[in-house]
């Protein structure tokens, strides 16, 4: 019966929040979430991937002057492919430069919607009459100060909790200041500490950045991230999957070096990087000490294991923080022509505390490994080809990919990649049907974006091998995978879309007491419909079918998820968010991910299975310019099991459901 209560509670605060409040929402926030709603469909596992928020908010810090930007740098812009990039240059070079954002409206051929998206994402500089500025127009004015700081609580105890596992308190909590002085200085710390971990400040990073100071490029001192060509050698350790956009996640744009600024707590150096322009030429060092968690054997000292997931909850997840530590030093050199060729060069070397243990022929051993890359990209009217070869001292992994633009329509792509089972990348995060693994992987991907006149399609088709044995798969295996996307706009404010998807991989199963490799079939098909009533309103409802099955054996599973969800903006100031989703599936196998709309900067897409019901709503407010509140409760409610999780995250009962606040302050 409290099921039923919270429903209709649920629809009463959807009609009647916030119906005093009049007026139109224009706000960036739902420009990225749109943009993230698009891409964010085709999870890569039970992983957090907040991170992800962090590409599209840097670009919102750090916009691209459209009046200078090339094919290339327009294309870092999550949905610009190289055909829409093309499009806005050329009206550039053929009108002149834009006077304002809004004039990309009259480039022919650029599609609104997404003109609508991506304008948080790009600035003008205007060149007028040069006036004395106040002293208080040319320091105060240029300075802005960011804060957020976040509160999340779930209202049950696990089994951490529940058992004293947890040293710590349960609310995961979260605050981080940047102060940016124009375009060109920007400083910031971030303190975090997740459920269970006892102090507030347990992860701490900061940093000082600048750009295009005189002689400099960029600087970044304390915490940052490198990225270099396509990933293999150089990247942070997150980047968009495969997914329904068939040409953004593919090909890379690196920004060299950037700084840290989420709660990722692996994958980035502490020290200092600085980049020179010599004409055509950038010239970048970087130098980094910086200690990681590892599990290290006590006997031999050697490294067994470096978890990546941040917790410092227990006694032995404890024990294990900061036990080991790198210093890296290298340097890169990129030369660009006329934005039509890119080359770079990078080599760096890197020395542990601890030797690292292998687990298998090819894994990763010893302390000291040096890295040499080659990078390019070539773009000429429309054909763009571009790929890294990454050199780790004993093989060589390499990607290319070719983009086409066959009309302004029409965009192709293909790649090849080849990643070598003795090459492992340390600090790499390369595209691949394991996002990131960046070893033991050939594969060809092949996609096309083609915008018809009934609507969008994206559709790729992607083949894979795993060539040699692993732990957990004891044998070589494969698969492939094809994606099928339909989006039609048949009028205004009313959109269809239309998802089928296959993926089938090679697994180890154990039949008649033997392990065999079997193929492992998945099939999931997706109709959504999203329909704006006004500027004001707008909903989305979905239906979901999973089906997946070993042909081999008997494992047939299948599932289904339905939901409907209400944005309601009655004004820029305030809107509110809320959905209810119905799910069954048989087990986790034909498990259903779902993403949904969560406080600024976090990300959720969750796996829900088994039957069950989740509802959230999410309100933002923001009672003044300089302040944003937000708050979200989320439940999620089986009604047959009798536990939700596992091991120390186990909940005992059915209801899992978090409460959660958010105040941004933008100065």
């Amino acid at each position: 019966m409290k099921i039923y209560l919270r429903i209709i509670l649920f629809f009463l605060i959807l009609l009647f929040s916030g119906s005093k409040i009049i007026g139109q929402t224009d706000s960036s926030y739902l420009k990225t979430e749109e943009i993230l709603e698009d891409i964010l469909q085709e999870p890569v596992g039970e992983v957090d991937e907040s991170d992800l928020y962090d590409i599209l908010e840097q670009l919102m810090l750090n916009p691209i002057n459209l009046n200078e930007a090339s094919v290339e740098q327009l294309t870092r812009i999550p949905q610009v492919d190289i055909s829409d990039a093309r499009l806005i240059v050329n009206h550039r070079k053929k009108y002149g430069v834009f006077f304002s954002v809004n004039e990309l409206y009259a480039v022919e051929g650029l599609n609104k919607e997404l003109i609508d998206k991506i304008t948080p994402f790009l600035y003008i500089t205007k060149k007028e009459t040069y006036e004395e500025p106040k002293p208080t127009e040319t320091v105060l004015s240029q300075f802005k100060l960011l804060l957020r700081s976040r509160f999340a609580n779930s209202l049950q105890n696990n089994e951490g909790f529940n058992s004293n596992k947890f040293q710590g308190s349960k609310p995961r909590v979260y605050n981080r200041l940047l102060l940016k002085y124009n375009y060109n200085y920007q400083a910031g710390i971030l303190v975090e500490k997740d459920p269970g971990e006892l102090s507030y400040n347990e992860f701490t990073t900061a940093h000082l950045a600048i750009n295009d100071v005189g002689f400099i490029y960029k600087a970044i001192i304390m915490d940052y991230y490198l990225e270099f060509g396509q990933g293999l050698t150089m990247w942070s350790p997150y980047a968009f999957p495969k997914g329904p956009d068939a040409i953004y996640p593919v090909q890379r744009a690196d920004k060299i070096s950037k700084p840290l600024t989420s709660s990722s707590e692996n994958n980035f150096f502490r020290g200092v990087t600085a980049s020179i322009k010599l004409n055509d030429f950038t010239i970048t060092g970087f130098y980094s000490d910086n200690s990681f968690d590892a599990n290290i054997d006590p006997e031999t000292g050697e490294i067994t294991s470096t978890p990546i997931d941040g917790l410092h909850r227990t006694t032995s997840e404890i024990a294990k923080k900061k036990t080991a530590s790198e210093k890296m030093l290298g340097g890169r050199v990129d030369y660009n022509f006329r934005n039509i060729l890119r080359l770079g060069i990078l080599h760096y070397q890197s020395a542990f505390s601890n030797s690292f243990r292998p687990s298998g022929i090819f894994d990763i051993s010893g302390n000291e490994f040096r890295y040499s890359a080659f990078a390019y990209d070539f773009t000429l009217g429309k054909f763009d080809l571009a790929g890294e070869f990454s050199y780790n001292g004993v093989s060589v992994a390499s990607i290319n990919i070719l983009q086409l633009l066959i009309n302004d329509n029409f965009t192709f792509i293909t790649s090849f990649r080849n990643y070598p089972s003795n090459f492992y990348s340390i600090h790499g995060y390369a595209f691949g049907e394991r996002n990131g693994a960046t070893r033991n992987e050939v594969g060809v991907y092949t996609g096309f974006k083609w915008r018809t006149p009934v609507g969008l399609v994206n559709f790729y088709y992607d083949q894979f091998k795993f060539p040699f044995a692993t732990f957990f798969e004891p044998v070589p295996s494969g698969g492939d995978e094809f994606l099928l996307d339909y989006l039609s706009r048949p009028f205004k404010k009313f959109e269809f879309r239309l998802r089928y998807k296959y993926e089938n991989k090679e697994v180890v199963e154990a039949i008649n007491n033997s392990k065999q490799i079997v193929d492992q079939v998945k099939r999931t098909i997706r109709t959504e419909i999203i329909y704006s009533i006004s500027n004001k309103i707008r909903l989305r409802g979905r239906f979901e079918y999973s089906e997946f099955n070993i042909p081999s054996t008997d494992q047939n599973e299948n599932g289904y998820l339905i939901f409907q969800d209400i944005r309601y903006s009655p004004t820029s100031a305030f809107n509110v968010y809320g959905r209810i989703i119905f799910f069954q599936t048989d087990s986790f196998f034909s498990a259903i991910y779902e993403y949904e709309n969560n406080l600024t900067g976090v990300l959720t897409n969750i796996p829900l299975f088994y039957q069950g019901i989740r509802w959230y709503l999410l309100f933002r407010y923001r009672p003044m310019k300089l302040i944003t509140l937000s708050l979200k409760y989320a439940e999620t409610y089986k009604p047959g099991e009798r536990s939700i999780g596992s091991g120390e995250n186990l909940i005992p009962g059915n209801l899992d459901n978090i409460l959660a606040l958010q105040i941004d302050v933008n100065l």
